[in-house]
């Protein structure tokens, strides 16, 4: 039977970069086991994804009898036309691929960025948000979850 839906909701088209404003020193850049660069923390604060990143918004979703059921990414930001969560689950979604693999960043900082681009896209619900990626993060990436996780790829930390 041929598959008719796809693994991931999002795929990047383009590499993204947003200005953290925070200091990765001379930066780093985090590749899947295959090689594949991912993400790259660079010299003055941006975190740039790579151009066909694929991630599923604000989680958790599931589906049903092909209904897709879960947290909702909002509605089209008038400038992207896009999710207004689009950018900021992202970016978080990257962060904490890697934080195993020595992202020189803590959870509670990659959530700090999730709710700054959150408000940067003025997404009404984001401290709602920020609270349950807070509550339920830790679980989802390393503690009780963690055999749930649908981590579609693991990785290390190359030089940039």
């Amino acid at each position: 039977m041929p598959r008719l839906a796809v693994k991931w909701i999002y795929t990047l088209e383009a590499d993204y970069e947003w200005p953290s404003g925070l200091d990765f020193g001379a930066g780093c850049a985090f590749e899947d086991e295959s090689g594949r660069r991912w993400l790259e923390l660079r010299p003055g604060g941006a975190i740039r994804v790579k151009k066909d990143y694929a991630w599923d918004g604000c989680s958790p979703k599931w589906a049903a009898w092909d209904i897709l059921f879960g947290t909702p990414d909002g509605v089209p930001h008038a400038d992207t036309r896009k999710p207004k969560t689009y950018h900021a689950s992202l970016v978080h979604d990257a962060l904490y691929q890697f934080l195993d693999a020595g992202l020189p960043l803590t959870r509670q900082q990659c959530d700090r960025i999730f709710l700054r681009i959150l408000a940067e896209h003025q997404f009404a619900p984001r401290r709602i948000y920020f609270v349950a990626v807070r509550l339920l993060g830790g679980l989802y990436h390393g503690g009780v979850m963690k055999p749930l996780r649908r981590s579609h790829r693991t990785g290390r930390k190359v030089a940039l």
